[in-house]
């Protein structure tokens, strides 16, 4: 049965307790989808490849590949979501995961391995963040989904810390096969029963709020012109991360950072995103998020002009970390609670997955395209380029319609 249907009703208070069990469900379930589907693959990958006969740069195209293609459907599993629910479909992603990992187990070759991790990939919007985001919403309501969907990225945060430790044991204990299998597991036997523990989407095929927004949605006529301007903004800005997070120690090298200079400033990028996030659920909560949106711009921004202008060093690769982690800690959470506000919980999902396809096109291709840059014109020109890239984003996200007039 549809989950619309027998709906229950988020709980009516404002109490933090009302979103700790959600949050707390979806934070875990993040870390178990984020540190199996992407952070564990590179430590397995060394080993993988050797037993399958092949290249881990052919394991890496392939992944890229998968990634291109479960780009392309995450607008189906956005209309998925809102037509039937995220927690029917979370818990439906989390058997199709246990099944893609338990086959991704028996790889014997190539294209075993190409066909496994396309089957995840066209899985993962199911159960990632875009799903999440809108699993809070319709479990908490909009007026409190942006606090909870900034605690449950603080948790999800954690994918990396929890799962590269934990792969590496497996891998030592298990192997690479034993290690897919582990993750199967989890999907069945810990993301299923927690996804089906969260509320049912409500009768209309929203949740019910618990209190009206603290910001009223654009009017529909501004929809079209809001919803064009927030796509190409957050694309460019994300093709600007996804670039400098996959080309980090390239780029610092082209600039004349040692590699030990350049991890050390890297390490970073962590905290800052996680010091960013809570600074926006303390300070900056009573306003409307896109300011939020445009400040992350701005902070990109600066990080790539203070590599293109400042001396070569500690401090200023420091500085494009902490600036980068800051903008990019805060981008993720605008990309849910930007949509959200200005546009109101109808549709939210399927917003939601029209701006992941567009995001996993360009991280598909942006660190390509920047590697390409440093072979052929040089850092100063691929640094020029990330900033104007950055720039025409900030000037973008600026450009969108949210102040509703009375």
């Amino acid at each position: 049965m549809a989950d619309h249907q027998n709906a229950t009703t988020p709980g009516a208070g404002s109490q933090p307790a009302g979103l700790l069990r959600p949050v707390l469900t979806l934070g875990l379930t993040q870390i178990v989808g984020f540190g199996s589907i992407y952070y564990a693959f590179g430590v397995l990958v060394t080993h993988m490849s050797a037993d399958l006969g092949i290249t881990p740069t052919l394991a890496y195209g392939l992944l890229s590949a998968a990634l291109l293609a479960g780009s392309l459907t995450v607008p189906l599993a956005g209309r998925l979501i809102d037509l039937r629910g995220a927690r029917g479909m979370m818990a439906a992603g989390s058997v199709a995961a246990a099944v893609g990992f338990a086959l991704l187990s028996q790889s014997a070759g190539a294209w075993t391995l190409a066909a496994t991790l396309v089957l995840i990939e066209l899985i993962a919007p199911l159960v990632l963040y875009d799903a999440a985001f809108a699993a809070l919403a319709q479990a908490v309501g909009e007026a409190r989904a942006r606090r909870a969907i900034t605690l449950m990225t603080l948790l999800g945060g954690f994918a990396s810390t929890v799962f590269w430790p934990l792969t590496l044991f497996l891998q030592d204990a298990v192997g690479w096969r034993g290690a897919f299998l582990t993750f199967a597991a989890l999907h069945l036997l810990v993301c299923l029963p927690l996804h089906l523990s969260l509320p049912k989407l409500a009768a209309k095929g929203t949740a019910a709020p618990s209190s009206a927004p603290a910001f009223p949605p654009l009017p529909p006529h501004l929809h079209g012109r809001a919803m064009a301007l927030l796509a190409l903004g957050l694309s460019l800005s994300w093709a600007m991360m996804s670039a400098f997070s996959a080309q980090w120690v390239p780029v610092m090298a082209a600039v004349g950072v040692s590699q030990a200079t350049a991890v050390a400033a890297g390490a970073l990028m962590g905290p800052a995103q996680v010091l960013a996030r809570l600074a926006e659920m303390r300070f900056a909560a009573h306003r409307h998020p896109m300011i939020t949106a445009v400040f992350a711009m701005g902070c990109l921004c600066t990080a790539a002009l203070v590599l293109l202008v400042a001396p070569v060093g500690i401090v200023s690769a420091s500085a494009f970390a902490v600036l980068f982690g800051i903008g990019q800690g805060l981008a993720t959470m605008v990309r849910g609670t930007v949509p959200l506000v200005l546009f109101g919980l109808a549709g939210y999902a399927a917003r939601l997955g029209k701006l992941a396809s567009l995001r996993g096109l360009v991280a598909a291709v942006a660190p390509f395209a920047m590697a390409g840059s440093l072979a052929y014109w040089g850092a100063s020109v691929t640094l020029g380029l990330a900033a104007l890239l950055a720039a025409v984003s900030l000037a973008v996200l600026a450009a969108v319609p949210w102040r509703v007039k009375g």
